[in-house]
């Protein structure tokens, strides 16, 4: 093999790994799974796991990712390959991502669909189905992937026989904190009679006692054998919030800026998210910005690249649909917000039209 198709491999080595790490950092931002641990079954069943003591878990601080390197690596495989005399069609298809990668800043990402919006794939209930080995099937779920103390948490669950009909299910349920500890039973109840069971517990609270901050999974089983699941949810503290004042100006660069503010009640790092739409269903793309701040009142900035309004083809007032706010913490909190909120009326001509980065 040849010394340049080594080096070809090289590179696409490099961008498999820019993908793998992206790939991982949404898997951790979107939230832990709902995997059911045999052993903490078994355990639970035999009473061999024990509740934690009602107090606080320590928080620690986690840091964020460096995008500098994998960005520098990008536009090195770039170069390399423009500088080729001749090339391939993997060359010119290597070409043409990279140029897309550098559009806009590695802050911004174009939205082509409301189910893209990745602050909505971060807070989407996650509906989780497994099957017996003759065709019934066990559908459970959460109305929320993060609470805080006080909040409501609602499971429901319901089963189906091969044949894909809800059926009456005889259900039992188990609540444990990371995987270790069996907090206790829920009951599962079928209010209104469509087969659509559901549980309902206060967060952060046990038959009278106080619950630690964590990772918490529902276990249902059912009377089929082996057919079980679990869904998960993450308690944590509430840090801070936005108070639902924004404003929108246009940068000397041609770029959106709007600014949420935020009550902020704990220092710490926090990751902030925001998305942007012409209409209620028509994204146009996502910024994110972090921040180490202290207690009280700040104003977020979120800068949405002129060129990615410009793609999105559609003059203003724009609706800053979503925004999130995430203390970088262990369990994570994220909170989402919906402002609704409708910027000043901006023409297309007014936004910066040059890629960020020009290959």
């Amino acid at each position: 093999m040849s010394v340049s198709n080594n080096r070809l491999k090289g590179r696409l080595a490099i961008l498999g790994s820019i993908v793998f790490i992206a790939a991982a950092v949404a898997y951790w931002f979107a939230g832990e799974g709902g995997e059911v641990s045999t052993a903490v079954v078994a355990k639970a069943e035999a009473g061999g796991l024990h509740a934690p003591q009602p107090q606080r878990a320590e928080l620690q601080e986690v840091a964020l990712v460096e995008e500098k390197p994998v960005e520098d690596k990008s536009v090195q495989v770039w170069q390399e390959i423009q500088a080729r005399p001749v090339k391939t069609e993997l060359h010119q298809s290597l070409l043409s991502d990279l140029a897309k990668f550098h559009r806009y800043p590695p802050e911004n990402r174009a939205i082509k669909s409301a189910s893209q919006d990745p602050i909505s794939q971060t807070h989407a209930p996650d509906q989780r189905t497994t099957y017996s080995d003759n065709g019934d099937t066990l559908t459970l779920w959460t109305d929320q992937k993060f609470y805080l103390y006080g909040d409501t948490v609602r499971v429901f669950a319901f089963q189906t026989d091969s044949d894909g009909a809800k059926v009456p299910a005889d259900l039992t349920a188990l609540m444990v904190l990371d995987d270790q500890h069996v907090l206790g039973s829920l009951t599962f109840e079928d209010g209104n009679g469509d087969l659509v069971y559901e549980a309902e517990i206060e967060a952060g609270a046990y038959q009278g006692q106080s619950l630690p901050t964590g990772i918490y999974k529902i276990i249902v089983d059912t009377d089929i054998d082996g057919l079980r699941d679990a869904a998960a949810f993450t308690l944590s503290e509430d840090t801070g919030s936005y108070t639902g004042n924004l404003r929108d100006s246009l940068t000397g660069e041609g770029n959106l800026l709007v600014e949420a503010e935020v009550e902020i009640l704990q220092q710490g790092r926090f990751y902030f998210r925001g998305s942007l739409y012409n209409d209620e269903q028509t994204p146009i793309g996502s910024t994110q910005y972090a921040v180490e701040l202290s207690p009280g009142r700040h104003w977020i900035p979120f800068e949405f690249y002129g060129l990615m309004i410009r793609d999105a083809d559609q003059d203003g007032p724009y609706l800053v649909k979503q925004l999130s706010i995430a203390r970088v913490t262990v369990p994570r909190a994220d909170r989402l917000f919906e402002p609704g909120y409708y910027t000043e009326r901006y023409s297309l001509e007014q936004f910066n039209e040059t890629p960020y980065k020009e290959l």
